[in-house]
C-alpha cells in the first residue's frame, strides 16, 4: 500500500521554529534600491519617510513618460493653420475612437509644427485630426515637434507626405528643452506673518492658455451683437458651399469658434468667421462660440487677412484688396520700431525684409506678384469686375491699372461695345502712351477694334456622316454631291425667306390707311 501523505511541517509542533517575516520594502519588485529604514528612528518618522517616497513616485509610468521634461508640449490655442496651402481638412463626424485610443495609450506620434514668424505662435503642418480630438477631449496641450522651415518647404511636405508617409520632414528641428536661465540662490521670502501655501484649484478647472500680451476669452455670444469687419475685402456668398456649411452647422454645430474684437461703439467686430456667422443666420441659430481678443487695428487686419487667405476660392480682386490691407498694416507696425532697434540692426548687419517681401514669403508667391495684385486696386470698378469675371488677365489688368481713371473708363466702354479685351501687348502700349501723355480716345478704341479676320471670319463647317446620311441615303453619294445638295438647299431657303419678307412688306402697305 502507498505511504500516507506527509503532513505539512508547520503542523509538527516543536520540530522547527517559524521563520521571521521578510522585509519586502527593502527589495522592490523592479530590482531598484530603496532607502533602508533606520532602526534608530521612531516608528512615526519611518512612516513619514516611506510616504514621502511613495508620493514622489508617479503611480502611472506612462503618465510620467508623457510629461517627460525632454518632450515639448504646445498649447492648442497657440497653433494656427498653415497659410497659403490649399489642402482642405474636414473635421470627422466622430472622434470618440481616436480620443479613447489617446486616453489609453497616449499620443503615439507628435504633431509637426512650423515655427511662425510671430513669436509664440506655431503653424500646423501635420496632425489636424489629433488636434481636433484633443480639443474635443478637453485637452489644452499637445505633444509636438517644432521645425524651422520655409513656408514653401512646409507646404510641399504638407501636400506630399500623405502619399509618401516616409517623406522626411524638411528644415531644422528646434531643440527642446531650451537652456534655462540661472536660478536665484534664494527663493523670495514670504511677507512677515504669512506662510507660503499652495492654492488648491478644482480638478475640472480649465484655464485657456493665451498669447503673451493678448488676453483671450472663450465664450458664447449672440450673433446679433457681432458686426462685420470694417473694410472686409472678402465676399460672403450664399452659394452651394454656404448651404453645405449651413447643413453641417445644423448637424454638428460650429466646430471652430469665430474670432472677434471689442468695437469702440459697443458690441463686437468680426475678425475671422464671417461665413460661419452668415451660416448661423441662415440656419436660424442665435448663439455662436467666439474667441474674444484685444488686438489693435493693425493686428486685427493682419489676423483677418491671414485667416481668410486659407479659403479655397479667392477672386483676384479679393486677393488684391487683402494684400493691400495687410502690407499697409505691416508697414505701419514696422514704422513703430525705435531708433535704437534700427541702429542695432544696422550695427549687426541685419537687413529686414520689406512688407511685400515678407508677405510673399508667407503666401509662397514672388514680391513682383504681390505688387501686381496690389496694382489692380487702381482699376475703375467696371474693369475690376472684368478681372473677377476672368475677362481680363491679372497681368493685363495690372498694366491697364496704370492708365488714368478717365482713360480706363473709355477703355471699359470700348470693351463693352466690341466685346473684346486688349491683348497683353496692346495693354503695355496703352500704359506707355498714357505715361507719355499721348493716349487718345481713338488709340484706345483701336486697341479693341476687331481685325479684318475677325470682321470676316472664314466659314468652315464640319458635319458628321450620321447627320448627313438621312438626306443622302444612296451609298454611292460622293462629297461633291453632298456639297452641291447642301448649297441647293440653302439657295431654296434663301428664296423662301425673301418671299416671306416681300409678303410682310405688302401686308404692311395694305394696312396703312389712305389719306
Amino acid at each position: 500500500p502507498a505511504d500516507p501523505p506527509a503532513k505539512p511541517t508547520s503542523e509538527k509542533k516543536g520540530q522547527e521554529k517559524p521563520k521571521a517575516p521578510v522585509d519586502t520594502s527593502a527589495k522592490p519588485a523592479d530590482g531598484k534600491k530603496s532607502p533602508v529604514s533606520d532602526p534608530s528612528k521612531p516608528k512615526d518618522e519611518k512612516e513619514q519617510e516611506a510616504s514621502k517616497v511613495t508620493a514622489d513616485t508617479p503611480a502611472n509610468p506612462k503618465e510620467q513618460e508623457s510629461r517627460s521634461p525632454d518632450l515639448r508640449f504646445v498649447a492648442l490655442s497657440k497653433i494656427i493653420p498653415l497659410p497659403g496651402t490649399y489642402v482642405k481638412d474636414e473635421p470627422r463626424k466622430d472622434y470618440s475612437g481616436l480620443i479613447a485610443d489617446i486616453k489609453k495609450n497616449g499620443l503615439q506620434k507628435p504633431i509637426i509644427l512650423r515655427k511662425s514668424e510671430k513669436e509664440g505662435e506655431f503653424q500646423l503642418v501635420d496632425g489636424f485630426h489629433r488636434c481636433k480630438a484633443l480639443e474635443q477631449a478637453g485637452m489644452l496641450e499637445v505633444r509636438a515637434d517644432v521645425y524651422e522651415m520655409t513656408l514653401a518647404q512646409a507646404s510641399e511636405y504638407r501636400r506630399g507626405h500623405r502619399d509618401k508617409p516616409l517623406m522626411p520632414v524638411p528644415g531644422k528641428l528646434v531643440p527642446y528643452p531650451p537652456e534655462e536661465p540661472a536660478k536665484a540662490d534664494k527663493a523670495p521670502e514670504p511677507p512677515a506673518g504669512k506662510e507660503l501655501e499652495d492654492e488648491e484649484l478644482p480638478k475640472d478647472l480649465k484655464i485657456p492658455l493665451t498669447k503673451e500680451g493678448q488676453p483671450e476669452t472663450v465664450t458664447t455670444m449672440k450673433v446679433a451683437n457681432i458686426r462685420p469687419f470694417e473694410g472686409h475685402p472678402f465676399a460672403v456668398r450664399d452659394n452651394k458651399d454656404m448651404w453645405d456649411l449651413v447643413d453641417s452647422i445644423k448637424k454638428f454645430g460650429v466646430l471652430e469658434p469665430v474670432m472677434v474684437i471689442p468695437h469702440k461703439d459697443g458690441g463686437y467686430e468680426m475678425v475671422s468667421g464671417h461665413r460661419r456667422m452668415r451660416a448661423c443666420q441662415l440656419a436660424g441659430i442665435e448663439d455662436i462660440p467666439v474667441i474674444v481678443r484685444n488686438l489693435d487695428r493693425d493686428e486685427a487686419i493682419i489676423s483677418m487677412v491671414d485667416s481668410n487667405l486659407k479659403r479655397e476660392e479667392i477672386s483676384p480682386m479679393e486677393k488684391a484688396r487683402a494684400y493691400q490691407m495687410k502690407t499697409d498694416a505691416m508697414k505701419r507696425k514696422m514704422g513703430r520700431r525705435t531708433k535704437e532697434e534700427i541702429a542695432q540692426d544696422e550695427a549687426m548687419g541685419i537687413k529686414r525684409m520689406n512688407a511685400d517681401e515678407e508677405l510673399a514669403q508667407q503666401v509662397g508667391e514672388s514680391p513682383a506678384t504681390i505688387q501686381r495684385y496690389k496694382t489692380l486696386n487702381k482699376l475703375v470698378p467696371e474693369l475690376q469686375d472684368m478681372v473677377d469675371e476672368g475677362k481680363i488677365p491679372v497681368n493685363t489688368g495690372a498694366d491697364i491699372a496704370q492708365m488714368k481713371p478717365a482713360e480706363q473708363k473709355v477703355l471699359a466702354d470700348a470693351i463693352q461695345k466690341e466685346a473684346k479685351v486688349p491683348s497683353g501687348t496692346k495693354a503695355k502700349e496703352l500704359k506707355a502712351e498714357s505715361k507719355a501723355g499721348k493716349l487718345t480716345t481713338e488709340k484706345i478704341e483701336q486697341a479693341v477694334a476687331p481685325t479684318k479676320r475677325e470682321e470676316m471670319p472664314p466659314l468652315k463647317v464640319t458635319m458628321l456622316e450620321e447627320d448627313l446620311r438621312p438626306f443622302f441615303p444612296d451609298k454611292r453619294t460622293t462629297i461633291p454631291d453632298v456639297k452641291q445638295g447642301i448649297l441647293e438647299g440653302l439657295k431654296l431657303r434663301q428664296i423662301a425667306l425673301e418671299r416671306q419678307k416681300a409678303k410682310a412688306v405688302t401686308a404692311k402697305k395694305a394696312d396703312t390707311p389712305v389719306r
